[in-house]
């Protein structure tokens, strides 16, 4: 065998030229943004606190509106969770600010600009806790559509009218940094290795597949999207791209609520919203019910060469259109005895039925290219599963402003059963071959957390915050194999070589501490470390065999930012990210219902560890533009990777393997902007280097990706608006090949009725297009293979939204963090 390392940094001359102008028109971009942020008009910024006159708490989301002489709302914001604001005037001159929230007597203080005061900082203002009527707040405001802060960035989907209708999938697609493909799979910077959080706690459906898990949620239901590029010590120390934390809308006052159907060629859905206040208590219900309808094809062709020539080929045709009924519900009680405490349960169950059948006809070839087998292929598949997620939660605030104490505690329990059925029909008399995986799976996972923030002054300007958390997981795996060989004359026997039960077992106990400071000149500086220490204990009861693994990991992190103003920001971040194998990389118990292409777990997985440094220019003007730039460079060490090869009978086996490293480095640019009054436009791109090494392997493959999505909408006369979203995801390299690239459109139109809250929308999915292709290549000494996949994304969709009741607050909950866990293998 030749020991040369296989290379596969060879690119045409279009390709590279493509290249350089996706390089070149980054660079462009970014210059003319930073070109018209240097002549941007004078601004005065104008700065405060808002707090209670009796318990001196920072009050959170007050509306804080400048009014001109004239009466005149210039603009308006709302207070942070510090109470904090700042507002931007274009001159110099007498104005008045007013601040306004419910349950206080609303406040008008006189201001006057001057000429020489760029800076202008209001003593704290108190509000006076008093029963007051909504009717009574004049001035009313929104967030940004996106707020930048140190290592992460907010979306505020709730303020963008355009995500009526659809699913978390879509509004994801709008967020900054975020890549999602038709498929629903979500990557940030050109990786999946993240995670997604719902209000900041643990999902077991997210957990198993994101993509499912996204396209169960309704649009509708989301307030905001945070995207935590660099996560802080407080975050578990899993996923190396980052985290996603998905806000969910809450009711505060009398009653909210709103019913959404959705109908089209490839979904149905029905999604009702309701919160509601009485007292000191607060209730809020979101409900899923969705049906999904997933049509897809392949054409795959493997080769297998041998002394300079083909020695076997395999052929197949793999078609496949399943429909998935699911659903879930969300159940949330919050109990505020008084200001300063408030105790949370939250119940969220998620029941469904993803099929995965699947018809393959398949051919091999000997060297000379006759035909040496031929047969038709039936495979029932499909994972029925019934899941929840039990929070309950204290928090409390001290008297000392910034001091705070959060206890939670989950429980998520989760059954699930995915079998497979699979008929074999040869073309010949030869008699039929069958089989079938069982597969019950059982989990139970319980998590306990402590967070502490402590401050050194009564302005927060110096802060410890520290932590405790144990997470303590238990899965029971029970799988056995049938087989009926038409050697054994057709009669079904269990395969005990493959059957077994797996109980496996993942303890992970970590602490915290960061220190945070807000320094003079708007300078800001946070550091900490997060110690993980991490048991597995894996279990085949019938064979024996038996694994255990013990590991700590010390994850530092680290941030500097400067807020040159209101509008400019730069930061600096550094971190670790650690990814430890799930149970579906562990678990032995392989899936054959393909007999050519096998996949199975590998219990000898180790961790992944990453270290990622970016630095951060952000623009956030008062006018609503946005840029943000970021460098950032990430390596991989003893990188997780799916690893495919094939045996001398052509049949190939595919597991997750330590083999290699993986280094990146890339330039990411998201912006968002009104071009008229009426037309605004948001777009994300990512030019990323990626390297992959294996000594293990002998392979070296290099290649550029580029990826970027554009929307925009326009508003039209009569209340109707118009979307338009694009995307175009560029070829990828992976260990053993590449990914081709592929696209994704969409078009809507919106109908709104305001005075009866109702929003009729008609979107048209990839119009131009029957299916979004993409070819995914694999080389190796033993073989070559090219799969050319079809996925059928057609389709017309009516939505139906209804709103009752008042407004949302913008108050966010208290939840769980389980940010630990890997999903599943894409199938």
């Amino acid at each position: 065998m030749n020991s040369r390392k296989v290379d596969f940094r060879i690119f045409n001359l279009r390709q590279v030229y493509i290249i350089s102008k996706i390089k070149l028109a980054a660079l462009i971009t970014v210059f003319a943004f930073l070109s018209a942020s240097l002549h941007a008009q004078t601004k005065y910024m104008i700065g405060g606190i808002v707090r209670d006159s009796s318990s001196a708490q920072p009050v959170s989301y007050a509306t804080i509106g400048l009014i001109d002489n004239q009466n005149n709302v210039i603009t308006s914001t709302l207070s942070d969770e510090n109470g904090t604001f700042n507002l931007m005037a274009d001159k110099p001159g007498d104005y008045s600010i007013q601040i306004s929230f419910i349950g206080y007597a609303t406040r008008i203080l006189p201001v006057r600009v001057l000429s020489n005061t760029l800076n202008l900082s209001i003593p704290i203002i108190l509000l006076n806790p008093v029963a007051t009527n909504l009717k009574e707040v004049t001035v009313s405001a929104q967030k940004n559509i996106i707020e930048v802060h140190p290592g992460m960035l907010v979306y505020n989907a709730a303020n963008d009218l355009t995500n009526k209708g659809g699913t978390a999938a879509d509004v994801l697609r709008k967020a900054p940094i975020l890549n999602v493909d038709p498929q629903g799979n979500v990557s940030m910077r050109g990786s999946t290795n993240l995670k997604i959080l719902i209000d900041g706690k643990y999902s077991g459906q997210m957990a198993r597949n994101a993509a499912d898990a996204l396209n169960m949620m309704p649009a509708d239901a989301i307030k905001s999207v945070e995207v935590i590029t660099t996560p802080s010590a407080k975050y578990d120390a899993e996923g190396a791209a980052g985290v996603i934390n998905i806000i969910t809308r809450k009711g505060r006052k009398n009653l909210d609520g709103a019913l959404e159907l959705t109908a089209s060629n490839l979904e149905q859905a029905f999604n009702p919203r309701v919160a509601f206040t009485i007292g000191k208590w607060n209730f809020s219900f979101h409900g899923h019910l969705h049906q999904l309808r997933s049509k897809e094809g392949s054409t795959y062709l493997r080769t297998q060469p041998g002394n300079g020539s083909d020695v076997a080929q395999l052929e197949q045709q793999v078609e496949q259109d399943n429909t998935a009924p699911h659903g879930s519900g969300d159940f949330q009680v919050t109990f505020s005895p008084d200001s300063s405490s408030e105790f949370n349960l939250a119940i969220n169950s998620s029941i469904g039925n993803w099929p995965g059948d699947k018809d393959i006809k398949t051919i091999t070839r000997s060297a000379t290219g006759g035909i040496l087998e031929q047969y038709s292929q039936h495979i029932d598949a499909s994972e029925r599963y019934l899941s929840g997620d039990f929070n309950i939660g204290y928090f409390r605030k001290f008297k000392k402003s910034g001091q705070q104490l959060n206890i939670l505690a989950q429980m998520a329990p989760r059954k699930s059963e995915a079998p497979y059925y699979t008929l074999i029909s040869y073309m010949t008399s030869q008699p039929q071959y069958q089989e079938y995986n069982t597969n019950e799976i059982k989990n139970r996972e319980w998590t306990f957390q402590a967070d502490y923030i402590h401050p050194f002054s009564s302005t927060g300007k110096y802060s410890i915050e520290s932590g405790l958390k144990a997470i303590l997981r238990n899965a029971d795996n029970n799988y056995q194999v049938s087989v009926a060989d038409p050697d054994l004359e057709g009669i079904a026997q269990i395969d005990a070589a493959r059957s077994d039960r797996f109980s496996y077992k993942q303890n992970v106990w970590s602490a915290y501490m960061m220190g945070k400071a807000n320094l003079p000149n708007n300078w800001y500086a946070e550091a900490g470390v997060r110690a993980e220490e991490t048991q597995i204990q894996g279990d085949l009861l019938q064979s024996g065999t038996k694994f255990s693994n013990h590991f700590i990991n010390l994850i530092p992190t680290a941030t500097v930012s400067r807020k040159i103003n209101d509008a400019h920001t730069i930061t600096l971040s550094y971190t670790q990210r650690l990814t430890r194998p799930s149970i579906w990389d562990l678990n032995p118990n392989a899936n054959a219902s393909d007999p050519k292409n096998i996949t199975t777990g590998n219990p000898r997985l180790k961790p992944e560890i990453a270290q990622q440094a970016e630095l951060v220019y952000g623009l956030n003007r008062v006018s609503g533009f946005f840029l943000n730039t970021s460098l950032y460079v990430k390596q991989t060490n003893n990188a997780i990777m799916s690893f495919t090869q094939t045996d001398a009978n052509g049949i190939s086996i595919t597991q997750e393997r330590n083999l290699a490293s993986n280094k990146m480095a890339g330039l990411n640019l998201s912006s968002s902007g009104s071009i008229t009054k009426n037309w605004t436009v948001n777009g994300n791109l990512n030019v990323s280097y990626l390297n992959f090494n294996s000594d293990a392997l002998q392979i070296v493959n290099t290649g550029w990706a580029a990826d970027i999505n554009l929307n925009t909408t326009m508003k039209l006369p009569s209340h109707y608006s118009l979307q338009v979203f694009g995307q175009y995801n560029g070829r990828k390299v992976t260990l053993q090949g590449y990914k081709s690239g592929q696209y994704f459109h969409s078009l809507a139109v919106k109908k709104e009725i305001p005075d009866k809250k109702i929003n009729i929308t008609l979107a048209f999915i990839n119009p131009f297009s029957t299916y979004i292709s993409q070819k995914v290549v694999l080389n190796s000494r033993s073989f070559e293979s090219s799969e050319s996949n079809r996925y059928y994304s057609l389709a017309v969709k009516l939505t139906l939204n209804w709103e009752f009741g008042s407004m949302f607050s913008q108050r966010e909950r208290k939840k769980i963090k389980n940010d630990d866990v890997s999903g599943p293998p894409k199938s």
